[in-house]
């Protein structure tokens, strides 16, 4: 394959939007010099963004919540923990107020829970 070609595929890969399936809900992406990043509307978030939002949600506690999540995650082999991520979303994700509803709305975040889930 002539280098052109292979040029003008990286352009049309890096321009196309695909989404990905996270926990059942589809996420917007597209792949940049880094990877395969999320869209907020049409641009690539930045993982510092990210790290910022975690690290206002969780505070002191971010680094006990990564390492729980990262026990659960790793006593799965990866096939069966794509399975079965939205079920075990289910179980330890935090209870929501009455009154309050959506992704990221304040709740209580069991660890001992996750990190039964990793030892079963």
């Amino acid at each position: 394959m002539g280098r052109e070609l292979k040029e003008q595929r990286r352009k049309m890969r890096r321009e196309e939007t695909v989404t990905v399936d996270l926990l059942n809900r589809a996420v917007s992406a597209k792949h940049t010099d880094e990877g395969l990043r999320a869209l907020s509307g049409e641009s690539p978030i930045l993982p510092e963004s990210v790290q910022k939002y975690l690290e206002r949600k969780f505070g002191d506690a971010l680094e006990n919540v990564f390492n729980a999540m990262l026990e659960l995650a790793k006593s799965f082999p990866p096939a069966k923990l794509a399975e079965k991520a939205y079920p075990l979303y289910e179980k330890f994700r935090p209870e929501i107020p009455p009154g309050k509803k959506g992704w990221g709305a304040s709740g209580k975040l069991d660890l001992d829970l996750i990190r039964k889930m990793a030892s079963a």
